[in-house]
């Protein structure tokens, strides 16, 4: 397992003075590991409409990481990071007009400690693996990208889960299983057990109307992951999905794909689809502190169809989310990855949502691509507490990328640019409270990357 995507060279092996080589020494197969580097800076800036207030800032970090060679299968590695705030303008104040908080700039820190700009620094991965003959097996704080739990990597630092994970590959087929008792997350320096881990971002509101009172008191003894995934000859990929929040939800989630060639054109389609359901009493017996409702349940379909001609790829998605219930999965673990979404929102703490996006990527080069993409979300009334967590009105939603890879005396550097905007489709009927970092704003970033 290489978690920064390094791959294990053999070192120098001394031969003794007959000629023949000698069994490496300990010190020698450490030295045979590989080294990783990486340096990071992240600017942000977020623009409200009106009055409301914008906030800006820049980050700069770096880390460094070991990996060892194999050794009979076996492997370790470990790694770990700091970061710095260089600037920053009205992060830690917050709205006079609304008294919200800043939500988007304040995750490149640490969102617990407010003050803390300098000593920003966390211990990340720290593993134990095996792998032979298509099988793996990881042991420790290891990174993990599922299409619901994952990295999460949009700020200065990814989620990193704590837990043992075993996996087998073959040709076609691939399965997992997992099991994680802690995660650290974006926007914090600290290790969280799962249960501590609900509530550790904002946590909206409850079907009664009031702030959720989950955090602190749920319980829960972790997270399992379970997967089968297929990829055929003829351009078809399918993956399933279970996921368990031991004593608060279930999750089921599968994904059909297909690509054929007509014409000249590669055409694609595609097919999405989760079921949710609370176990026991959804983290705890008392309706106001449980994270998920006793008998709540959620479920939603998605779907897309697109075409791809030289360097062009454009595609049609469309998600709808059933008012059976909220779709609910902690913010703190990941980040839905559905056909429909697009950066800077999310579609979690709804039920009843009707969204389509349209998406085209232009590759310039084996350096450089880029991504424009439009969507027009439809939410539950912001007062619909049953349905929508978040108080999030319906907007449509705007996003430009460009992503740059350099080559020759920069090779390693990476440039990223990002640009949001979302506006609300009844801008006059939205509260103040209700529209700040969330519709009719701007969002800027400039992320630099640097990996040696």
């Amino acid at each position: 397992m290489t978690p920064l995507g390094l791959v294990a060279q053999e070192g120098h092996i001394e031969s003794d003075s007959t000629g023949i080589h000698a069994s490496p020494t300990l010190g020698e197969r450490v030295k045979a590991g590989e080294v990783e580097f990486h340096l990071r800076s992240f600017f942000m800036g977020t623009i409200n409409r009106g009055d409301l207030i914008d906030y800006h800032s820049l980050a700069v970090g770096g880390g460094i990481g070991y990996f060892s060679p194999s050794f009979k299968g076996f492997q370790v590695g470990f790694s770990g990071f700091f970061v710095f705030q260089l600037y920053e303008h009205n992060l830690r104040i917050p709205d006079p007009t609304t008294g919200n908080v800043n939500r988007y700039e304040i995750l490149l820190y640490d969102m617990n400690d407010l003050e803390n700009t300098r000593d920003l620094d966390r211990l990340e991965h720290l593993y134990l693996s095996y792998e032979r003959n298509g099988f793996q097996a990881v042991l420790g704080r290891q990174k993990v990208n599922t299409p619901f739990l994952n990295e999460q990597d949009n700020r200065m630092r990814p989620n990193i889960f704590n837990g043992m994970s075993v996996s087998r590959r073959s040709s076609n087929w691939q399965g997992s299983l997992s099991w994680f008792d802690h995660v650290t997350m974006r926007g914090t320096v600290d290790w969280y057990s799962v249960e501590e881990s609900f509530g550790v971002y904002p946590f909206g509101r409850n079907v009664f109307g009031t702030s959720s009172g989950y955090k602190g008191n749920v319980s829960s003894k972790g997270i399992g992951v379970g997967n089968v995934s297929y990829s055929g000859n003829n351009g078809e990929k399918f993956q399933y999905w279970s996921y368990l929040a031991d004593n608060v939800f279930q999750m089921q989630f599968a994904q059909l794909e297909k690509k054929s060639v007509v014409g000249g054109f590669e055409l694609t389609a595609g097919l999405q689809g989760f079921y949710q359901s609370a176990i026991n009493d959804g983290g705890n017996p008392d309706p106001e502190k449980a994270y998920i409702m006793k008998g709540e349940k959620s479920m939603g379909y998605g779907a897309k169809v697109g075409s791809k001609v030289g360097k062009h790829e454009f595609s049609l998605n469309a998600l709808s989310i059933t008012r059976d219930g909220r779709f609910l999965f902690p913010r703190e673990w990941g980040r839905e990855t559905f056909f429909a979404s697009l950066p800077r929102e999310r579609f979690e703490g709804n039920g009843g949502v009707r969204a389509i996006s349209l998406k085209y990527e232009y590759r310039f080069d084996r350096k450089t691509n880029g991504l424009l993409g439009a969507s027009s979300v439809d939410h539950p009334d912001v007062n619909n507490f049953s349905l929508n967590k978040y108080g999030v009105p319906s907007y449509y939603h705007f996003v430009g990328s460009l992503d740059h890879r350099l080559d020759g005396y920069l090779e390693g550097l990476n440039i990223k640019v990002l640009v949001v905007n979302k506006a609300a489709k009844n801008p006059d009927e939205i509260p103040d409270q209700n529209r700040i970092n969330r519709v009719d704003m701007w969002n800027f970033n400039v992320v630099m990357d640097y990996r040696f």
